[in-house]
Order: C-alpha cells, then structure tokens, then sequence
C-alpha cells in the first residue's frame, strides 16, 4: 500500500472534525481563534478550517 495514496489529516484536522461532530461551538470558536492566518496551511487542513468556520456561523444563527 501506497503512503500516497492516503490522505493524512494533522492531528489538529482531528479535533476540528471532532467539535463539528460533537456539536460545540465553545471548542470550535476556540480552534478558529488558534488558527494563524499568515502561515501556510496544507490544503487538508484548509478546508477543515472552512468547514468548522461554516459550522461556527450556522450554530450562532439558530
């Protein structure tokens, strides 16, 4: 098996899709407010990031 092949999430991918499957916004809001704009983010990451954001927003609008 090919390590190519696999898509590796970082380990803080991991507790970004945990507070989205959990559900909370308190943990979610505190990994967005980690998350330093100025550094390069693998694309992975990135879009763990625009998910949990997307997710912060439609909790605080129910």
């Amino acid at each position: 098996m090919s390590n190519a092949s696999q898509h590796t999430i970082p380990p803080y991918g991991v507790a970004i899709q945990s507070a989205i499957s959990e559900g909370k916004l308190p943990q979610m809001k505190a990994l967005l407010a980690t998350r330093d704009p100025k550094k390069s983010e693998a694309k992975d990451l990135r879009s763990a990031y625009e998910q949990l954001a997307k997710e912060v927003a439609r909790l605080e609008h129910h």
